[in-house]
């Protein structure tokens, strides 16, 4: 287990290099840079060029480059244009709540996605089955941005059951040591806290997990169906086992594989389109921030917030290797 660890890490280095060289040229690429947007509209020509120059933008290309390259190494990716704050220090303010969103949409979508879909497998070709496939299918089409505003406008603005936006009430009192609201409320023994912030949490985090939930459904109801159609299973029923056994140890541990790749892949995907959920909520996270640094042409957030969420997804992808060999004896004996 140690040497495919090492051997994704290693794997990792030139796929971020790769990365940041594309990211380094896309953002350059971007009608007009940061200078024109941090002076006025009638600002003359000498004026946009000293900015250029005190931000280092005159400099030959492969400098700026290896410049960049070497504060990623150091993880120092410059100052913000829009805050005029540390790139990282914003990182360490705003990660953690688009964790926090990511994690429990991802719950979500798995505590429902999961018995559902392992329920139509069951009753394939039943009604039910019918009705969650189609249901999966209404789930996968819909915009994560009109599922949020109708989730807003029916439950916090008509019946007023959940907050609108942000990540807590301003008067409820509480300390955030680690940045992760739920958790720091537990932590600080501030149990009031905690559900204020799950209330916050509730609602944005539905409309974020939509979509990987009618994945998870009909990922998990094809799974079980191939499953449940193997000579293991069959001749496990034929000795007698209870279904709840033959369920737990035959059918879905054998149908996890997929389903954790499934879920590897959606929670990447979630880290990284937070944008409009963060804004229909006014969720204070890295999505949010992120586009705004877009229009401001903000090169070392976007730069920053790239690769560390390029970062993000190779430690999910080791962590998806490493539940495949616990699930699956023959990935560890390979």
């Amino acid at each position: 287990m140690g040497r495919v660890i090492a051997r994704r890490l290693l794997q990792a280095i030139p796929i971020l290099i790769g990365l940041s060289v594309l990211m380094f040229a896309w953002v350059r690429a971007l009608p007009g840079g940061p200078a024109e947007a941090l002076v006025r509209a009638d600002a003359s020509a000498a004026e946009v060029e000293a900015v250029r120059e005190s931000l280092g933008l005159n400099r030959p290309i492969w400098i700026q480059y290896l410049a960049y390259l070497k504060q990623v190494v150091q993880f120092d990716f410059g100052t913000s244009l829009m805050s005029r704050q540390p790139v990282r220090a914003e990182m360490i303010d705003r990660f953690p709540a688009s964790i926090e969103l990511a994690v429990s949409a991802m719950i979500f979508a798995l505590v429902i996605g999961v018995p559902l879909g392992y329920y139509a497998a069951r009753r394939y070709g039943s009604a039910l089955d019918h009705l969650f496939v189609a249901s999966s299918l209404i789930g996968i089409t819909i915009p994560v941005f009109f599922m949020a505003y109708l989730l807003k406008f029916v439950f916090a603005v008509q019946l007023g059951w959940l907050p609108t936006t942000g990540r807590s009430n301003a008067r409820v009192e509480s300390d955030h040591p680690t940045g992760f609201y739920v958790l720091d409320g537990l932590l600080t023994g501030n149990l009031g806290a905690s559900w204020d912030a799950i209330q916050h949490l509730i609602l944005p985090a539905i409309a974020l997990g939509t979509i990987p939930l009618a994945i998870i459904v009909r990922m998990t109801r094809a799974t079980v169906l191939d499953v449940m159609n193997e000579d293991y299973v069959r001749t496990a029923e034929a000795k007698g086992l209870t279904k709840f056994r033959i369920s737990s140890r035959h059918v879905m541990r054998n149908a996890l594989i997929p389903l954790v790749t499934i879920v590897g892949l959606q929670l990447g995907l979630l880290m990284s389109g937070t944008v409009l959920t963060e804004t229909v909520f006014s969720f204070p996270g890295v999505g949010s921030f992120v586009a705004g640094a877009l229009f401001a042409r903000d090169y070392p957030t976007i730069q920053g917030f790239v690769v560390v969420i390029a970062v993000m997804y190779i430690i999910v992808n080791l962590v998806v290797d490493i539940a495949y060999a616990y699930i699956d004896p023959r990935v560890r004996a390979s």
